[in-house]
């Protein structure tokens, strides 16, 4: 038999068969002994063997007969119910198995929806709910995938109509190239160029390949950098810059570092309007070293705040790309700081602001 249904009766009736065999040798030993003695004990009686000559010819005889007739028919009984029991645990054990091979079949050939009974709190369910749970892992990336397909196309989409609309308007002489318009299509070229790179360091990040050049930097220092180059941008937006940094030294490539401290920074004075403050802080705590970039902006509503970090999620999403991004910023800050081995948060109050913030282990 090759199927495991099978395997598993004919270990149960040969398990049933081998105990009553056992039993029985053991009881016709003992059965013999027991007459053995009886006679011994009857031959010294006299007048007993005559006796019991006359009554019942070779009574041990009869005796050992009954004893393994009556084991013969306990294992035959023992072997119908061995067979019984041994096909009703074996459909029941082998059930899920078949559940299994079914919903395995069916996922791989790409439906993602089923999902197996749970039944009991054995080691079946247990694997029951495993696979339930790679089931749902699967059906989530598979969404996250589309999703990401999607996006991409819609992101791509308009820069590359907007260059394909304006090229074809010059080639037929209907839009005259003057310098403004050559430099909005140069500036369609810059949002393709970002997005493209941005999704090429995301893509590397995510797999674990992004080179990180690690070496001593001085991370209040890359604060103080980064909020001079974008002071000008702040102050032509009416928005105050705070900076609070120590001399903090951690290793990290510093130009991965310099990355996420512009995507943090850039998102703070793009959601604060004019009159706000965002504020920058790099301090040590517990052996790490943590910077947190605060805006007084709207805030995040609480149902969105989980979603930050995922790609292209944006909060606001009536923001033309032009303004609110392509939605890849946090998303690289995330992979970037833990391909350091550090971790991000962040935390909002509608209508105070959002404090976004990370932490790398110090030197």
């Amino acid at each position: 038999m090759t199927s495991v249904r099978g395997r598993l009766v004919l270990v149960l009736v040969l398990v049933a068969w081998l105990s009553v065999a056992v039993v029985g040798v053991v009881t016709d030993r003992l059965a013999q002994a027991r007459v053995a003695t009886f006679l011994r004990h009857a031959r010294a009686m006299p007048g007993m063997n005559t006796m019991m000559r006359e009554m019942m010819p070779s009574p041990e005889a009869r005796l050992l007969g009954d004893v393994r007739r009556a084991i013969w028919v306990a294992a035959v009984i023992g072997l119908g119910v061995a067979a019984v029991a041994g096909t009703a645990t074996a459909r029941t054990i082998t059930a899920p198995l078949q559940a299994f091979a079914v919903a395995a079949k069916r996922v791989g050939q790409g439906d993602l929806r089923h999902d197996v009974p749970v039944a009991g709190g054995d080691e079946l369910a247990g694997v029951a709910r495993a696979f339930n749970a790679m089931a749902a892992d699967l059906r989530h990336t598979e969404e996250t995938r589309r999703q990401l397909l999607a996006d991409i196309a819609h992101e791509l989409g308009t820069p590359l109509s907007v260059l394909q609309a304006n090229v074809e308007g010059m080639l037929d002489g209907v839009v005259e190239a003057t310098p403004e318009r050559l430099a909005s299509l140069h500036m369609q070229t810059q949002v393709l160029t970002r997005l493209v790179r941005d999704l090429r360091d995301l893509s590397l990040a995510q797999q674990g390949q992004l080179h990180l050049d690690r070496r001593p930097a001085n991370l209040g220092g890359l604060v103080r950098e980064v909020a001079d180059v974008a002071r000008p941008l702040a102050e032509e937006k009416g928005v105050a810059l705070d900076v609070a940094a120590q001399a903090l030294s951690v290793p990290a490539d510093r130009d991965r570092i310099v990355q996420v401290l512009h995507n943090l920074l850039g998102n703070a004075i793009r959601y604060t309007e004019r009159g706000g403050v965002v504020r920058l802080a790099a301090r040590a705590v517990d052996g790490e070293v943590q910077v947190e970039v605060s805006d007084t902006g709207p805030g995040i509503p609480p149902e969105e705040l989980p979603h930050i970090f995922d790609r292209f999620h944006r909060v606001d999403r009536s923001r033309s790309r032009a303004t609110g991004g392509a939605g890849l910023g946090l998303a690289i800050v995330k992979h970037l700081v833990e391909a350091h081995g550090g971790r991000v948060w962040a935390r909002s109050e509608l209508g105070a602001g959002t404090t976004v913030g990370f932490a790398l282990p110090a030197s």
